[in-house]
Order: structure tokens, then sequence, then C-alpha cells
């Protein structure tokens, strides 16, 4: 929980037509809170962590998949709200395929949507194209949802017989880092994480005995699989999300989760948990800090099973831990910063996942 955030907007982004809705809600506290999004409805949930006003920005890049489910049904979302009137926004589509029809137009891949929208009014764009590396700029600061209605992790997922709604809300460019641990997620030994690059850099992946360097271009994005942990290392900042797989026999659908960076990382988080799930927390820390931690007060050393990689002078391990419904705080006895994810598996093809909270840059 970043201490300085009183403010934040919570956007609505029902699955509804392509238009401008009356849909935005601002919610203000007295005290530090952090705001989570969540969704629940016939078997899909999700989640979400709410990006506070305060470093709401004009600039974002989209992250997204292919539709890899049923395409009258899996189609990806763009949703965005401004926090002032008169704000005109511009959307330079970056399309695999296909159009997106709005209003009586049809935009191509390379064409640009551009909009004036006011405050408390929400834009939602959809299509059956992957939308990454879309990139979204404004005359003044937006919040920007992404994610797809009805989707799976990769093509194999289908056949684990569910669906789930991906919901992010996306970190602005000026959010973003460039070293990353991607957590081990308990019960879901398959991850496809997408790193998607803003301008052109340079990654090392590290997972397992595997290193892949390679040369991103602006609005290019690269796949990869990882099942216990992994390290991500770019010459510029770059978004980096994690897409756990479904499991088998309807213990739980795939989710969309953003991994904040090593440098995004704080010393203490109060969360929340939502009722109706088997849930775990991971954490992600340097490895000679993996005893210590202290949730709601008392010590949490005891877990199956931690996992470390090494990069030159670089160390981090990750270890996952159940955890019960309800208000938690979490923190380190030797105050190190550390990253902390909540996600979830439900009867009936259901799942969820987010960070819990992040360091933004001021």
């Amino acid at each position: 929980m970043d201490k300085s955030n009183t403010e934040y907007a919570l956007r609505n982004n029902a699955f509804t037509s392509d238009r401008i809705h009356l849909a935005g809600v601002e919610v203000h506290s007295d005290v530090r809170i952090n705001l989570y999004g969540f969704e629940y409805h016939r078997g899909y949930s999700e989640g979400f962590l709410s990006l506070p006003l305060r470093f709401a920005s004009k600039k974002y890049v989209i992250p997204s998949l292919p539709p890899y489910y049923s395409e009258f049904t899996s189609y990806n979302l763009l949703v965005l709200s401004p926090i002032y009137q008169n704000t005109t926004v511009s959307i330079h589509l970056k399309l695999k395929r296909g159009a997106i029809a709005y209003g009586s137009k049809q935009y191509n891949n390379n064409d640009i949507i551009k909009l004036v929208i006011h405050k408390y009014n929400t834009l939602q764009l959809s299509t059956t194209s992957d939308l990454s590396g879309t990139m979204v700029t404004s005359s003044k600061p937006v919040i920007v949802v992404s994610g797809n209605k009805c989707n799976t992790a990769v093509p194999a997922d289908i056949s684990l017989g569910g669906c789930s709604s991906f919901i992010e809300s996306v970190l602005p460019t000026n959010q973003l880092d460039n070293m990353f641990i991607t957590p081990h997620i308990s019960t879901r030994l398959n991850n496809t994480v997408r790193i998607q690059a803003v301008f052109s850099t340079n990654l090392t992946i590290k997972t397992g005995n595997k290193t892949i360097s390679k040369t991103l271009n602006a609005r290019d994005y690269l796949d990869f699989y990882y099942n216990m942990i992994s390290f991500i290392s770019s010459s510029d900042d770059i978004l980096v999300i994690s897409y756990p797989h479904g499991l088998s026999g309807g213990k739980g659908d795939p989710f969309m989760m953003t991994i904040p960076g090593v440098n995004q990382y704080l010393y203490e988080y109060d969360f929340v948990v939502p009722i109706g799930f088997d849930s775990y927390i991971s954490i992600t820390v340097q490895s000679d800090a993996t005893d210590g931690f202290f949730l709601d007060g008392n010590s949490s050393n005891s877990r199956s099973s931690v996992f470390s990689i090494s990069e030159g002078t670089n160390s981090f391990s990750t270890f996952s831990l159940p955890v019960s419904t309800g208000l938690h705080r979490i923190e380190h006895k030797k105050k190190v910063r550390f990253g902390l994810w909540i996600y979830g598996n439900g009867f009936n093809w259901v799942g969820y996942g987010y960070p819990a909270g992040m360091a933004y840059k001021p």
C-alpha cells in the first residue's frame, strides 16, 4: 500500500456495447487504502488492483492475448475513462487482423481513433484481434483497463473445458520497470508470460537452465513459458503480464495478472482476499531474506517449497502460502522490500489473481 494514496478511480467495464457510457465512479478516503476491482458473474471471476488517481497518466501501451476461445464469445476489450473534463484521447491501433468498428466507421491496423471524453464517462472498444501494442495517449490523465470477456491462457487450455474473463488495470508507461521476477503460483505450474515493449529494448530472460536474449522493437511483444520462477531484465522499461493456465476438473480458470518490477516492491502490504475461493499469496524477495515474514502479526516461515534464481549479483526467491478470506497485513521484520500477489481457485471453473500493491513512481 502506498502510504500517500488517498484517492482512487474505479471504472466500470461491464460487457456492454462499444460506446461511451456514463459509468465512472470516483472513490475518496480519509485514510490510506488499496482498492481492488472484482468480477464474479455466472461462473466468471477476475480481479485487479486499481490505479490511484494521482498516478494516472497520459500514455499507455495495451496488453492482451489472441482470442483462443470461440470468436463468438472471446473478444478483447479496451476500456478507458478520463479524470478531467474535455479530455482528448488518441488510440493508435495495433491489430493482428481484422478491424474495430466504432460509430459508423471501421478502423484497421495503424489507424488512430480520436475522441473527446468527459469525466465519469467510460469508453469501451472490443475486437477479436490481439490488441497488444495498441498505444493510448491523451491530453489529460486517464485510467485504462484491458482484458478479454472469455478467453484461455493458451490454446491447449480449451481442452480443460472453460474460459475466463481477463481484467487488469493497465500501468501507464511512466510506471513500468526493467527488472522482474515471475513468482511461483501455487497449484499453477503452467504459466505464459507476455512481455510488452514500449520502446525498442534488449531483453534477457532466464528460466531454469535456459537464457534467452532478444531485441524487441517498439510496441512489439514476446511470450514465454515458465513453471517455477524466471528472471527478466531489459534495457528499457517494459510491461510484464502473467497468464497462469487453467486447471483440469473444474478446479480453476486461467487469469491475467500484472507482474510489478523489483524496483516497485513495498516494505509492507495491507490486502484483501475475496470469499469463495481457495486462495494463496505468492512472495518474491531477495534470497537472503526468505525468513522473517509476519502475516497478521504471526510468524509465517513455514512453506512447502522455495524456488530461487540468480543472475549476476541478483539473487531472488519465491514461495507461496495459503491465506484465508478477509483483510490481512504482511511485513518483514528486517523491513526489506518484497513483491506480493493474491490469487485463488474456485469450483466450477473460476479463478482470479492480482498484485497486492506496488510502489508507484512519484
